[in-house]
């Protein structure tokens, strides 16, 4: 009958996402979006092949790809002085990796025990598997307790450990003073930086091409929404005076927190993104000087031959 849509076409609509109907921001090519998405692939193909999960990398592109679409469309990116579109993707694929490795982690399956060619893998010593992976894990877990602890001043790391550290009844009624106010705001400070360092670390450095893009995923390394958009607005414009006073005022308008508030966090924010920075500069420097050896070492082979 006219009027009238078939179960197939309505079972259609409803698995279409809506969202992929709208129009993106006019001021970035539809070809510009897809070419920042296809560029993150090898950092998400590299964070998951350190858990074994190649099958996943279509499955976190196709995320990447409707979670940047959508970010265009409901307007959630802005142009950021010295920062590339291209450093905005690569935030989003940061922070979709790192979920979906959550989400992997806390529910382990065995991988199927073919091969893509259909070969049969070699059953696995599953004993030494987990003795390596948990020494590896340990050593992990090092370099970021390392790298907290040199971009966390001593007071506060200490404060953070006797807080954590010293015994506490449960059950009496308990009011909490201020110096032991300032020891847990210590211990959200040393989370936050663990969590900072913690992402930068996962960032492949082959994504770092460029200082643009080393600034904008140090950026999105930043634990909250609020750190990073105060880091964007406040931190990395380098305002002062009137301006920032200004930046400051339109900042608290738009998030709805006190200018007293944001104004105590630029502080925290810029010491997370220098800390983030300087591991992601120096990760980058590496991969470069490492490229550069790979470079003269098959000049060299070249010449001999």
């Amino acid at each position: 009958m006219m009027g009238l849509r078939s179960k197939e076409s309505l079972r259609a609509s409803r698995t279409i996402d809506t969202s992929l109907e709208l129009i993106p921001a006019p001021d970035i090519p539809i070809d510009q979006l897809m070419l920042a998405v296809e560029n993150t692939r090898p950092y998400v193909r590299a964070r998951l092949l350190r858990i074994g999960r190649l099958d996943d990398v279509e499955d976190v592109m196709q995320d990447v790809r409707v979670a940047a679409w959508e970010g265009l469309v409901k307007e959630q990116y802005r142009h950021i002085p010295e920062t590339t579109f291209g450093g905005w993707v690569q935030g989003i694929a940061v922070h979709l990796c790192a979920t979906h490795i959550r989400r992997v982690l806390a529910h382990p399956l065995l991988p199927l025990m073919e091969d893509p060619d259909g070969a049969m893998v070699s059953p696995v010593d599953l004993t030494t598997t987990e003795s390596i992976e948990r020494l590896a894990e340990q050593e992990w877990a090092g370099e970021i307790i390392a790298a907290v602890r040199k971009h966390v001043s001593a007071k506060k790391w200490d404060w953070a450990v006797e807080c954590l550290t010293s015994p506490r009844l449960r059950h009496e009624p308990h009011h909490a003073d201020w110096d032991e106010r300032k020891r847990w705001e210590a211990v959200a400070i040393v989370r936050q930086m663990a969590v900072t360092v913690k992402a930068a670390l996962e960032v492949d450095p082959v994504t770092l091409c460029d200082s643009p893009t080393t600034v904008a995923t140090a950026v999105c390394c930043l634990p909250t929404p609020l750190l990073r958009v105060v880091a964007e607005r406040l931190v990395l414009t380098g305002l002062s005076g009137a301006d920032r006073t200004n930046a400051l005022m339109q900042l608290a308008t738009d998030t709805g927190a006190s200018w007293r508030y944001l104004e105590g966090k630029i502080g925290h924010a810029r010491r997370l993104y220098c800390a983030a920075l300087e591991i992601l500069e120096h990760a980058a420097a590496g991969h470069s000087k490492d490229s550069a050896d790979s470079s003269e070492a098959s000049l060299g082979s070249s010449a001999l031959t």
